[in-house]
This record gives structure tokens, C-alpha cells and sequence, in this order.
């Protein structure tokens, strides 16, 4: 997709709108808009406080402003959250679209659109709306889940110095939600599979981890600072693996959990044949992050897994010009098929008059 296209961008933006619209009237709230940007939410979800900053910065201590429309127009927090959730959504479409043209810069521009689309609306809509037990409202899931994008397109699209590059968008994405250093383990994975820098490599790693350490220190103390009352602890996070095993006795939730991913892992399953090292690694990172959230997060909220969605999207992604070719291949047998018994029927049909006039002498 080029931003010549006007028209795809349109398309983008008023999908994103739609979707966001209802992110905030169909799911139930578990944390409420306006208790979260006036930094008023309950620990840990305080601490994921980008969006509810920037509010801060615009809105300053004041109250919020009512229009008596409907939602999500009835407030200034409510139409914040619609804007940040449509941004969101757009840039999540635009930089899955990059990265597929980076995996895949051979293939035509408008099936690399159609297939982040598709993709994008089965994550967006599988991983936050259609979700059996019960589908939840986050002020910050939107926004995490573009910078989930953002991370993976910087590491499969940057090389050699630039891939210093990661820290900075770790460190930013971090002020929104603490799992956002977890996303570099792809920069690991696409470059071990190849012949990396092992230096470089390792130097990112720790300047990753180092502006994590640094974003979740300042964002605990802007909080502490602008907070109307500052929370008593510094709780980063919440376990539940008690809680996680003792769901496995319902059998609603163990259906349910087919759910997992977006069902993104049936096309996993289809090209385990074509599977190579790198995509190994990613798999293992998903396998990883499923096994953190079984422990700190509830995981019959499949808006948790959204990340390892778009982890195996980018699987997807690197074999799409192979799958693209399965699918066309038999087309293309089938119409050289029958060019071939078109023209054995019109050779025979000229020779036919010829054999007759042999036989009658």
C-alpha cells in the first residue's frame, strides 16, 4: 500500500473508527475511562498510564467536560479514548501492512493490503470482541497492541546501527504497559536464525532492557506525582495462576480457549511443513508469553493474547508468497489442463476429414 492510495487510507481509518466505537459501548469496563484518566484506576492498571499522561498533559486537574451525547461522545475522557483507540487501530493496520511488503517485496501491493487487512480484523476482532467468557474494556489495549506493531516492524525492517532504534520504542511502549520489553524477543529471533552480529545483538538486548528499567521508573514516579491520591504500593503486576488452574474445571472455558490467537494457529498448523529455525524461535516466544500470562494474567481474557496473534501473523507473513503460489498452482495446472485438450480437440477435429477421405479409397 502506497499513501498514494487515498482511498485505502480512508477505508483504514473508517474501519478503525468503527471498531473503536464499539471498544468502548459493546465490552464490559473493567477499568472505567474516567477513573484512568484522571489516574484514579487501581494498581497495576495505573502504572499503564501513556494515554491517561497525555490526557493529563492536554486536560490538566480539570473535570470532565459533558456533552450529553450518547457514547462515546458524552465526555472529553470518552472522546480521548475514541481518538487514541482509532489511532491505534490505524497505525496497527498500516505497520502490519509494512511488514508484510518488507517479508514479501516481490508480492503484487494489493494482496500484501488484503491479507494485513483480513488478518488485522480477525486478530481485532477474535482477540477483543467475539470472546466466549466474557469480553472485557482496557483504556490501554488498543494502544498496546500498536505498539506490539510498531516493535515487530522495527525488527524485522531495521539493520545494522539502526537497530538501536529498539530502545526508544521499547522505552515509549513501556509507559503504556510494562509487557512491552517482552516484544523485542522477536528482534532475537529474526536475527538468530541467520548469521548475527552477536555483539550488536547483545548490546540491544541490554538497551532494551535498560529503557524498560527507566520507563517504568519514571512512569511510577509521574504518577506519584500527578496522582489526586497516590497509591500506597507500587504493585506492577497481579498473579493468578491459582486462578488460571482452577478455570481448567470448566469445561465452557476449556472450549472457550479454542478462541486462543484469533485461531491464527490453524494457519500455523497448515505451513508446519514450510516452518524454518526463525519461525521456531517466534513460536517458542509465543509459547512464552502464554506461559507469563498464565501466571500473571487472566487468561480467559483472550484480549492477553492479542501479542502472540500478531507474533504468528508475522510467521504468516514470511511464507505468504509460498502460500500465495499453492493457492495458484492448481489454477494454473487446471488452465494449462484444458488449453492443452482445446487444442488435441481441434487438431483432431482437422484431421478427422482427412482419415474419412483415406478410408473411402
Amino acid at each position: 500500500m502506497t499513501y498514494r492510495n487515498h482511498w485505502a487510507v480512508a477505508l483504514i481509518v473508517l474501519i478503525a473508527l468503527n471498531l473503536s466505537w464499539e471498544h468502548q459501548t459493546l465490552l464490559i469496563p473493567m477499568v472505567y475511562a474516567t477513573d484512568y484518566y484522571h489516574l484514579a484506576a487501581r494498581e497495576p492498571f495505573i502504572y499503564r498510564a501513556l494515554p491517561a499522561l497525555v490526557y493529563h498533559a492536554i486536560m490538566g486537574r480539570r473535570a470532565d467536560l459533558l456533552t450529553g451525547l450518547n457514547a462515546p461522545f458524552d465526555s472529553s475522557s470518552d472522546i480521548f479514548q475514541l481518538a487514541v483507540d482509532t489511532v491505534s487501530v490505524t497505525i496497527t493496520l498500516i505497520f502490519m501492512n509494512k511488514i508484510v511488503r518488507v517479508l514479501n517485496p516481490e508480492v503484487r501491493p494489493a494482496i500484501i493490503f488484503l491479507f494485513s487487512a483480513v488478518t488485522a480484523l480477525v486478530i481485532v476482532v477474535f482477540g477483543f470482541y467475539m470472546v466466549p467468557n466474557r469480553a472485557l474494556f482496557y483504556p490501554y489495549d488498543f494502544p498496546d497492541m500498536c505498539f506490539a506493531t510498531i516493535i515487530f516492524y522495527l525488527c524485522v525492517r531495521l539493520q545494522g546501527r539502526a537497530e538501536f532504534l529498539l530502545a526508544p520504542a521499547v522505552f515509549i511502549a513501556t509507559l503504556n504497559k510494562e509487557t512491552a520489553v517482552f516484544y523485542t524477543g522477536l528482534y532475537v529471533a529474526m536475527r538468530a536464525g541467520q548469521k548475527p552480529n552477536w555483539n550488536r545483538m547483545a548490546l540491544v538486548v541490554v538497551a532494551c532492557g535498560a529503557a524498560f528499567l527507566a520507563a517504568r521508573a519514571v512512569v511510577m514516579q509521574l504518577v506519584g506525582a500527578l496522582a489526586p491520591t497516590p497509591p500506597a504500593g507500587q504493585l506492577q503486576y497481579e498473579v493468578h495462576l491459582s486462578y488460571t488452574i482452577e478455570q481448567f474445571r470448566n469445561p465452557l472455558f476449556v472450549f472457550a480457549m479454542l478462541n486462543v490467537c484469533s485461531y491464527l494457529y490453524a494457519g500455523i498448523f497448515l505451513l508446519r511443513r514450510q516452518l524454518d529455525r526463525t519461525d521456531y524461535l517466534i513460536l517458542f516466544m509465543v509459547v512464552g508469553w502464554a506461559a507469563i500470562m498464565s501466571v500473571v494474567g487472566i487468561i480467559r481474557e483472550l484480549r492477553i493474547f492479542v501479542p502472540a496473534s500478531l507474533m504468528m501473523f508475522v510467521i504468516m507473513a514470511r511464507h505468504l508468497e509460498s502460500i500465495i503460489q499453492a493457492c495458484w498452482a492448481p489454477a494454473r495446472t487446471k488452465s494449462a489442463w484444458g488449453t492443452a485438450r482445446a487444442a488435441h480437440q481441434a487438431t483432431a477435429g482437422e484431421l478427422r476429414p482427412a482419415l474419412e477421405r483415406n478410408i473411402r479409397r
